[in-house]
């Protein structure tokens, strides 16, 4: 997305929220002090019914008192007029069928309670209103009838309709949204226009010269003649495009001296390869030659070691009385963790230096290399030889079969492949291993590149040492191919 559109979508959202915040506060300022009026105007309606029947109030005369209240209560935006007694009977109400019965009310009980008006917002009748209930407090007047220790005797409720003051909310509403509207529009439009006018046709002028001085035209400047940021920008980057002139101008005078430096660089680096391929061969003979060391003497002795302590376990264990059923039980978890120990430690000396490598061969070494590690993941294996009649040079034999070590390796670790092909061919001139999975797959390229990928990086270096080649082939769902070919008679 241009920048332009980033900035002008930017200002509308901000309009947006700005005029949609202010036009809630505002709606719900008019909102609460209409509410505030309309429950005003319920109380005043209520106080004028209680001075207007007091004296029928303390007459009893509740043919007068229902007269009025259904007078009243046909008003246009009355909903209902309702006198409770002390006890919340309903005494008299615009609903006739009402009167006589006990209202359980929370709002009503905390008037007669408190003695003090109550307001609340419900919907009667099918109707949303304002209630005001207002508490018949009693006075002088009224102990001649009435117990004097009984400070209220009743309440009064009027509900008015809150329809119309809806629909007025609701009109405003849609008055504010249409203004607000067009206030947006008109304020963005021309926020957008001066935008455009002042930032984004000069950053314009500013790309375009980019762009040339990047396709190598070093003549290109930035026509922008304002005094602002955008102008101090392109006067900065016109100062930098002269000198990146001066510089290309000095490295051309510099390329043909550059370039027979290289050329002597060049015939130094090929020597320093020399040596280090050969100071590489004789590291990797030293590795292998030492982990044949460790892996012999961890059989000889940690082997020898732990085997001894599982025999001395099993000893102990068979000389233990059967009542020593704790000591039984740890002596045999120590010879399951010992043997466990063990295993693992034959598959480590395995791992550096394979015995069947030095005593069979490449072929019996995969073989079992495979089946120890491949098939114990339930990963389904095939291996293949052609022309593998004679034993190969100790160096070509440990080279391929670190190859594939390393490709087993990556397979159960990293692939979730669930089957691994390997064809080892040998030619008159040549030897081929190729190595395929039906994993994952990965980008090969990160994966060289990667500062932990010293398996793939150790086995290029491998088999470049014997004169070889490595290819590997592989991406996002496509599985694996390692191929490695090794001239014979190199080595």
């Amino acid at each position: 997305m241009k920048l332009q559109y980033k900035i002008t979508a930017l200002i509308f959202v901000i309009l947006l929220i700005v005029g949609i915040s202010g036009a809630a506060v505002m709606l719900n300022f008019q909102k609460r002090a209409a509410l505030s009026q309309f429950e005003k105007s319920a109380l005043t309606l209520a106080e004028a019914l209680h001075d207007s029947l007091t004296h029928d109030m303390l007459d009893a005369n509740q043919a007068h008192i229902l007269d009025a209240v259904e007078r009243i209560s046909a008003g246009s935006i009355i909903n209902e007029v309702v006198i409770y007694s002390s006890a919340q009977k309903i005494y008299a109400s615009g609903e006739l069928d009402e009167i006589g019965q006990t209202r359980n009310d929370a709002e009503l009980a905390l008037a007669l309670a408190s003695g003090k008006t109550v307001s609340r917002t419900e919907n009667r009748y099918g109707y949303p209103e304002v209630c005001i209930i207002l508490p018949v407090l009693t006075k002088p007047e009224c102990h001649a009838c009435h117990d004097p220790n009984l400070q209220i005797l009743g309440a009064i409720e009027v509900g008015l309709d809150r329809g119309p003051l809806d629909a007025q909310i609701w009109h405003q509403t849609l008055i504010m949204g249409l203004i607000a509207g067009v206030t947006f529009v008109t304020i963005g439009g021309a926020l957008s226009f001066m935008f455009r006018s002042a930032v984004v046709h000069p950053l314009s002028k500013l790309t375009l010269s980019t762009r040339r001085i990047a396709q190598g035209d070093f003549n290109a400047r930035a026509d922008v003649k304002t005094k602002d940021e955008v102008g101090i920008l392109a006067s900065t980057f016109n100062e930098m495009a002269d000198r990146v002139q001066q510089y290309a101008n000095a490295l051309e005078d510099s390329k043909s001296e550059l370039e027979q430096r290289v050329d002597e660089r060049t015939v130094q680096l090929k020597k320093m390869a020399i040596s280090r391929g050969q100071l590489l061969g004789r590291l990797i003979s030293a590795q292998e030659e030492e982990r044949r060391r460790i892996a012999r003497e961890l059989h000889d002795e940690a082997g020898q070691a732990l085997t001894m302590i599982m025999m001395d376990l099993a000893r102990a264990i068979d000389t233990l009385p059967r009542e020593a059923i704790e000591a039984r039980e740890k002596l045999s978890k120590s010879r399951s963790l010992a043997a466990q120990t063990l295993a693992d430690l034959r598959k480590m000396i395995y791992d550096l230096r394979p015995e069947a490598l030095d005593q069979l061969g490449l072929v019996p070494a995969l073989r079992s290399y495979a089946k120890s590690r491949l098939e114990a993941q339930n990963i389904e294996t095939r291996l293949h030889s052609v022309g593998l009649n004679e034993r190969l040079s100790p160096q070509i034999e440990t080279t391929l079969f670190r190859v594939i070590q390393e490709a087993i390796t990556n397979s159960i670790r990293h692939s979730n492949a669930s089957k691994v092909s390997i064809e080892v061919v040998a030619k008159e001139s040549e030897i081929t291993a190729t190595v395929i999975d039906n994993g994952k797959g990965f980008n090969v390229d990160a994966a060289l590149q990667a500062p932990d990928s010293w398996g793939l990086r150790g086995v290029q270096e491998r088999v470049a040492v014997v004169g070889g080649q490595l290819n590997i082939e592989s991406g996002a769902g496509r599985g694996t191919i390692i191929r490695v070919r090794i001239p014979l008679g190199t080595v």
